[in-house]
């Protein structure tokens, strides 16, 4: 996640989005990063990835995507970057939570009531998951190809996922964990972690 300081807006208008949502798939293919799910808000933008390689991929590609961003706002707006200093990320448990993640970041205009719909928000990942865009370019995980045999039957299983909605507590324990740059998971996905790093608290 990479938001705003002082809740300035990043996305000036929708050629900006369009500009990022595309540097965004091509800085990708550039760091090798598995791209799973994004959606840019107003004040930011969440993305779910994977690098597939070297795991520092993915902070190279937050601040090429990030650069790129704020060069087009002083470029073409005349406004300094509106960015927080560093971006925050939460390494997730492959499972059934990295579901629960890509479905989280494709509700959040939702949640804060953007659109009626994931839907009808088209700033997000949602609608191509659906097969609604020109060019399919998510780099789906092995936890979402299980969900059908062929593009149309996982876009079904997903949208019917998503129309579910989140359990309240998964939903809180996701947010605070990204907003605290902690591990998202299982207890024990979570225990095992921190005891085999050292580390405190899921940090």
């Amino acid at each position: 996640m990479r938001k705003s300081a002082d809740n300035q807006p990043v996305f000036l208008d929708e050629a900006d989005c369009n500009h990022c949502l595309g540097d965004m798939r091509e800085l990708s293919a550039q760091y090798d990063l598995a791209v799973h799910a994004y959606c840019l808000l107003p004040q930011g933008l969440h993305v779910v990835a994977t690098p597939r390689e070297d795991p520092a991929a993915l902070s190279r590609f937050m601040k090429a995507l990030s650069c790129r961003a704020s060069l087009r706002r002083k470029n073409l707006h005349g406004r300094d970057s509106a960015w927080e200093v560093r971006y925050r990320s939460s390494p997730i448990e492959p499972s059934q939570w990295l579901l629960t993640c890509m479905c989280y970041v494709e509700r959040l205009p939702v949640v804060h009531e953007l659109a009626p719909s994931a839907y009808h928000y088209r700033r997000s990942s949602y609608r191509m998951r659906l097969g609604k865009t020109g060019h399919y370019w998510l780099k789906d995980p092995e936890e979402y190809t299980r969900l059908g045999g062929t593009l149309e039957e996982r876009a079904e299983a997903y949208r019917m996922y998503m129309s579910s909605g989140l359990d309240t507590n998964d939903e809180r324990a996701i947010e605070a964990a990204v907003k605290q740059c902690k591990l998202i998971g299982s207890v024990r996905f979570i225990q095992e972690v921190c005891r085999r790093y050292g580390l405190q608290g899921g940090k």
